[in-house]
């Protein structure tokens, strides 16, 4: 899985790689070899996946005590604050399919049609609304699983509903046009 993290206002990308014998993350290109051991948990009620805790790093065999707390989610990025050997860093992390679907409604026009594109490729699973029905920028157009989870797609703008492309139960391809958007 390849993620995206803002470190103090630094983009940085991991790819994590890992199998029963090694655990390998890729930062920035560079592959390193990486071992970690949980020794203080996470406090319940916590969402599953949220690593929180205090860690033992080893990377390319330098080892590294780092504690993890959880703040929030915040536009689809999880934040956290991170303490490495004693410095603090307020990290915000976001996987490749949050960023797919928050790039559906940036940087667009308020005017003539636009489509709401399929960010990966998956099945329709709901469209919740019909042809000529208004919807507000950012409402549901279409529900798309994709990666065993269920993504909502945003309008790109705010209109009416003036095409759907696809019904439910339908796999669609990346980039693929779903429903258009117009005045």
């Amino acid at each position: 899985m390849r993620y995206v993290a803002m470190v103090g206002g630094r983009r940085v990308t991991i790819e994590l790689e890992s199998n029963s014998y090694e655990r390998r993350i890729i930062v920035d290109g560079t592959p390193l070899d990486v071992d970690w051991q949980q020794f203080a948990g996470a406090p319940p009620g916590l969402a599953r996946g949220s690593f929180t805790g205090r860690y033992s790093l080893l990377i390319n065999h330098r080892s590294y005590e780092l504690c993890v707390r959880y703040i929030e989610r915040e536009n689809g990025a999880l934040r956290y604050e991170v303490i490495l050997n004693g410095v603090p860093y307020d990290v915000q992390v976001e996987d490749e399919r949050e960023q797919a679907l928050a790039g559906l409604t940036t940087g667009v026009r308020e005017a003539g049609d636009m489509p709401v594109k399929a960010p990966m490729p998956g099945l329709v699973v709901n469209l919740p609304l019909q042809i000529g029905e208004q919807v507000e920028r950012g409402g549901t157009v279409v529900v798309l699983e994709a990666m065993k989870m269920e993504n909502d797609l945003p309008a790109p703008r705010s209109g009416i509903v003036k095409e759907l492309r696809v019904t439910p139960g339908q796999a669609v391809n990346q980039g693929q046009i779903l429903a258009i958007i117009g005045d």
